[in-house]
């Protein structure tokens, strides 16, 4: 019973990472499936998530849910300025077999309005649902533009992966740093800087849940991407760099055999948080782990994905780890002896209150690691 969970909650679904992406856009989301997705905010009365649900039920089984699908439309229509749609399936609607594709391009020939269908499901999870959300609307919106200079688009940003403010503020960020921003595609953007987005000098990932939009935009308009979240002074450093003077990232390998540090989160953040270590500290022998995407190509050789409890058991509870930097749910599974460092995840917390991150863009991660008086 490899899958069962009980320490931890179940991994966040793709659904909550589509919701999360359309509500902070000019567009909607119809997911197929029988109820609301909320988080702990949205039941408090926060936000509006520019989503609506078709409400199925049993009988639907038999009939199907496509009728459904394009009443849903029309009636979010009405609630909201619509500039374009994306259609997703939840659990109960996958397993019907409802053929979004086709009912998205009715809704967009009726319409007028763009529409796409994502190959979502609710049995993914939350990154997966960014990422393809991410990528349909480069695939749906952008236009050849002429290129801009000294210009980016920021891809991936989030308030899962982030601190609540931190996907607002990186255009901020950047943009003071000299470099134009074209488009922050996972925090508030409307649909003229999506368009605008092929005109960028350079795409940069900053979680990797941007990795697919990014890879979509290299193939279709040939604009190179950087992967590296911006924490860290001299990693930064190296980001604005390789920006400038169009370079790729050099990561170190900051171990060759067996790790003593281990960091458990989102890929690209605990990568800057392992640079840091290295380049600024000296520390050694740093392991990344997830539970999310682990992109290969990313990853450091010995860098894992946890796929359930029994393997965050195997590998937390591993007494070779004198330190070990990971959300504070996870810390009854390490040895009592062990220093740790609490790095909140929100998606680990799912529907109560996580412990919030503060600010780590550049040397913010540096202050952060120092105040916790581990380094």
């Amino acid at each position: 019973m490899r899958k069962l969970w009980n320490i931890l909650p179940p991994l966040m679904a793709d659904n909550f990472g589509f919701i999360e992406m359309i509500r902070q856009t000019e567009g909607i989301g119809i997911i197929d499936d029988c109820g609301a997705y909320r988080l702990g905010r949205e039941r408090r009365g926060g936000p509006d998530t520019r989503v609506c649900h078709t409400e199925i039920n049993s009988d639907d089984v038999v009939t199907g849910t496509r009728q459904k699908v394009l009443d849903a439309f029309e009636k979010a229509r009405m609630r909201y300025d619509v500039r374009f749609a994306f259609l997703s399936a939840g659990p109960c609607s996958a397993m019907i077999g409802t053929d979004l594709e086709e009912a998205a391009g009715q809704i967009a020939k009726e319409s007028g309005i763009p529409v796409k269908a994502l190959k979502l499901s609710g049995h993914k999870t939350y990154d997966e649902g960014i990422a393809e959300t991410l990528c349909g609307m480069t695939e749906l919106l952008c236009r050849e533009q002429e290129p801009v200079e000294n210009s980016v688009n920021l891809l991936g940003a989030n308030t899962f992966d982030w601190q609540e403010k931190m996907p607002e503020q990186i255009r901020g960020w950047f943009e003071e740093r000299g470099i134009r921003v074209i488009a922050n595609l996972g925090g508030k953007e409307v649909v003229e800087n999506i368009e605008k987005m092929p005109a960028a000098s350079v795409n940069v990932v900053l979680t990797v849940s941007g990795l697919k939009a990014a890879e979509y935009l290299y193939r279709q308009y040939g604009t190179p991407y950087l992967a590296a979240a911006p924490f860290g002074e001299r990693w930064c450093g190296q980001l604005m760099e390789c920006i400038w003077e169009g370079k790729q990232m050099e990561p170190r390998v900051s171990y060759d055999g067996e790790a003593d540090v281990l960091i458990v989160g989102e890929q690209l953040m605990a990568n800057a948080v392992r640079e840091t270590l290295n380049r600024e500290y000296g520390i050694e022998g740093v392991q990344v782990a997830t539970f999310y995407k682990l992109s290969k190509k990313l990853a450091a050789p010995g860098d894992v994905r946890i796929r359930d409890e029994e393997d965050a058991k195997k590998l937390l509870g591993n007494d070779r780890f004198r330190m070990i930097i990971a959300d504070p749910l996870l810390r009854t599974m390490a040895p009592g002896q062990v220093k740790w460092v609490d790095l909140p995840h929100k998606v680990l917390s799912l529907y109560g209150e996580t412990e919030k991150l503060p600010s780590l863009f550049g040397r913010g991660l540096n202050r952060w690691l120092e105040e916790k008086g581990e380094i």
